[in-house]
């Protein structure tokens, strides 16, 4: 037989009442432990409890989209009540406070509060490869701002440093204003910088640019994720110069970049972390985009286009000091800060009328610059209308240096021929003769056609038009059209006649488009209107050639002579 039970649960099955009442006697013998520490000193206050942090601070009472100045005063106060906390008290008044502020419409409250009160992770910026992103916010104008005279000083700075078309620095001007009031409106113009060549002055604006506007980021590259963790963080005016190196063939970065113009799709989602968790990031903010060249369809379906142009001979500007021009613009940022603070609502609010001529992503983009239009008043609802017709169409398709080259060619042409006025079929038959350019092959093999010579010229204001050419009216150009790209973009020609060729004409330009029914005299003379076109019965010529008079109304003349191509 087993001997008597010594282990408590054996005690506990072979009698149970006994065994309670031991085990109560021991309880009762028991002697309580003194209490630890000084028994004199003050009892431990109570630890605070987050929603009453929350209350002390002032974060509880906020109202929906706080400033910046607000928020910034409730943060240094739990600064202040976070103290010499453990790193479990300090990470879940963090959490709290996110999550708080989240709900008020704050823009990244996770970075704000960890500036307040410190991260609970163990990294240090020292860690960090770079620098921080540090971002300049005006300080508000003390007094209200007059809207008409703040725009006609933006518009003055940009026409002092940059040359300009038409409607171009009212569109700038608006389009800063705009940075400032991005928070009114639901869509975001990007502005682009678009030049046909190098030196027409596209760094020279975004620099004018970046002084006048909120919190700029100058970029002269960025990736996607770059992009958009930025934004999300800082909430810039994005600057990114030299656009034509790395936009055209990254999709993923066009991609970003045409979701941010609407405030409904400007968010990328992006899984994050070792548990590959789903967080959503902010692409909203303005942006401005320098390149040359032509920006792809879907990102100029979004842009206020400003086609820029080289300087010509004779138009003065002023040299831009780039190590001055912050400071000297500083009271214009902060004026355009107070104007777009005072007039949110009213911009919020806004229906401005948008001209039908422009189509309708068009329309979309010019909405929010015609209603900044609209509330500052006077003749700017007239000249951001003006603007808007004047600009519209951006740049077109092209190559700048076969651009430049097509002017060159161009150029000679009219020299060649003599006239004032040359048909398209006459101008391009020509040039996809020319053994020594890429016009006979220019698309896939194919000849360069009107329409492709068309899109080459559009960036320079150049266009067809219906010209009188004898007895026709076809479609064709101008000489005085091409008078400002001629002397923008190519160099000054010698004043010497041209040296005639055996065939009558002159130059690199050959007569082998000649019809075969217009044999051309040959002929020793070196004036291009001298030439003899057989077949063709002399007369004693017409108002405005060499040697007769023009007519007496100064109109120009109609010449009933035959043409022939070259």
């Amino acid at each position: 037989m087993c001997g008597a039970a010594k282990d408590p649960n054996d005690l506990h099955r072979a009698d149970d009442a006994g065994f309670k009442a031991a085990f109560q006697a021991v309880l009762d013998a028991a002697v309580p432990l003194p209490p630890v520490g000084d028994q004199d000193e003050a009892p431990e206050q109570p630890v605070e409890d987050v929603d009453s942090l929350l209350r002390s601070t002032g974060l509880s009472m906020l109202g929906l989209n706080p400033s910046a100045d607000v928020v910034e005063r409730v943060l240094r106060k739990f600064k202040e009540k976070l103290e010499g906390e453990d790193p479990l008290r300090r990470a879940s008044v963090r959490n709290a406070a996110i999550i708080k502020l989240e709900s008020l419409g704050v823009r990244s409250p996770a970075k704000l509060v960890d500036a307040a009160i410190g991260g609970v992770g163990t990294g240090s910026d020292e860690d960090l490869q770079g620098r921080a992103v540090i971002l300049s916010q005006p300080t508000p104008w003390p007094e209200p701002v007059d809207g008409s005279q703040l725009l006609d000083q933006i518009v003055q700075v940009l026409e002092r440093y940059v040359v300009l078309a038409r409607g171009a620095a009212v569109a700038i001007a608006l389009w800063i204003i705009h940075a400032y009031a991005l928070a009114a409106t639901f869509i975001s113009p990007l502005l682009a910088l678009v030049s046909p060549q190098r030196r027409c002055g596209k760094t020279t604006a975004l620099d004018v640019v970046g002084a006048l506007v909120p919190r700029k980021l100058p970029a002269s590259n960025i990736s996607p994720a770059a992009l958009y963790r930025t934004v999300e963080m800082v909430q810039p005016t994005l600057l990114v110069d030299e656009g034509d190196t790395f936009l055209a063939n990254n999709d993923d970065l066009r991609g970003i970049l045409n979701a941010g113009h609407t405030r409904s799709t400007a968010i990328v989602i992006r899984t994050v972390g070792d548990d590959h968790e789903p967080r959503q990031f902010s692409t909203w903010c303005p942006k401005l985009i320098a390149m040359i060249g032509k920006l792809t369809d879907t990102l100029e379906d979004r842009s206020i286009v400003i086609s820029m142009r080289r300087r010509a001979p004779g138009e003065k500007i002023e040299r831009l000091r780039r190590d001055r021009i912050d400071r000297e613009l500083e009271p214009l940022r902060s004026k355009a800060f107070r104007w777009a603070a005072d007039h949110a609502k009213d911009l919020a609010d806004a229906e401005p009328s948008v001209p039908e001529e422009l189509n309708d992503r068009a329309q979309d983009n010019w909405r929010p610059l015609l209603a900044i239009a609209d509330a500052i008043g006077g003749e700017w609802p007239k000249k951001a209308r003006e603007a808007a017709l004047a600009l519209n169409g951006g740049s077109e398709d092209g190559d700048p240096s076969a651009a430049v080259q097509l002017l060159a060619d161009i150029r000679q042409l009219f020299d060649e021929r003599g006239d004032d006025q040359i048909p398209s079929d006459v101008i391009v038959s020509a040039l996809n003769n020319l053994e020594d350019r890429p016009w006979p092959e220019w698309s896939k093999g194919r000849p360069l056609s009107k329409t492709a010579m068309a899109n080459l010229l559009r960036p320079f204001g150049v266009r067809p038009r219906t010209i009188r050419y004898g007895s026709e009216t076809p479609r064709g150009y101008r000489l005085a059209d091409f008078t400002d790209a001629f002397s923008r973009y190519l160099p000054s020609q010698p004043q010497q006649p041209q040296q005639a060729r055996n065939d009558g004409l002159f130059g690199h330009f050959s007569n082998r488009n000649t019809p075969p029914h217009v044999a051309v005299a040959e002929s020793g003379e070196k004036e291009r209107n001298d030439a003899v076109v057989a077949g063709v019965a002399d007369r004693k010529g017409e108002p405005g050639e060499e040697g007769v008079p023009p007519p007496a109304s100064g109109g120009p003349p109609t010449p009933d002579r035959e043409h022939f191509e070259l």
